[in-house]
């Protein structure tokens, strides 16, 4: 396989920006001398993913989405707040939304989320040895309820193309999940 030469970054401008999103244009000469202007979605700090796991049980959070305009069941996500570590910040989230804290807390994978658009990283990690940790500081508007999967269900999630769990970072991170603790 040849090595790509990376195009050159001309400049880039943010042109439009949200609460929660910058989205910059980028301003691109590649090699062959053709010039283009991408856009793309500033990750910020990145963000984390936790799956919780109390020994027998994974337990999977249901929340409304509204990119499916639908309750979802998935696992614990958010940014990483400015100054924390990915770890820190998985357990901070891990006691806002569904309020547990762990003891072991395994980094799994850091995976890229939609690099053709986006800069964000998303570190998924592994919650052992749970205990209660409720942390009200959250900013979900409603209590996000919680279910368990015991592992052959967990595994049936992963597997099952009708299976409730659609999100394509939860299946994977499950799927991870269930490979450490086997």
């Amino acid at each position: 396989m040849s090595t790509l030469e990376k195009p050159q970054v001309l400049g880039t401008s943010i042109i439009a920006k949200s609460k929660f999103f910058k989205v910059e244009a980028v301003d691109l000469l590649f090699s062959n001398g053709v010039k283009a202007t991408y856009e793309r979605l500033n990750g910020g700090n990145g963000a984390v993913m936790v799956i919780p796991f109390d020994g027998q049980n994974f337990i999977l959070s249901k929340e409304y989405c509204v990119g499916t305009e639908n309750y979802e069941l998935g696992f614990v996500k958010g940014k990483i707040d400015d100054g924390e570590t990915p770890e820190q910040s998985a357990l901070r989230e891990l006691g806002e939304e569904i309020g547990w804290g762990a003891k072991k807390i395994t980094h799994l994978r850091t995976v890229n989320f939609a690099p053709g658009f986006m800069s964000l990283k998303l570190h998924l990690f592994l919650a052992e040895d749970l205990f209660v940790n409720k942390l009200t500081s959250g900013d979900e508007p409603e209590e996000i309820s919680t279910q368990k999967f015991s592992k052959e269900e967990a595994l049936d999630l992963v597997e099952n193309e009708n299976s409730p769990l659609s999100d394509a970072r939860c299946v994977m991170g499950l799927h991870l999940a269930l490979q450490r603790i086997k």
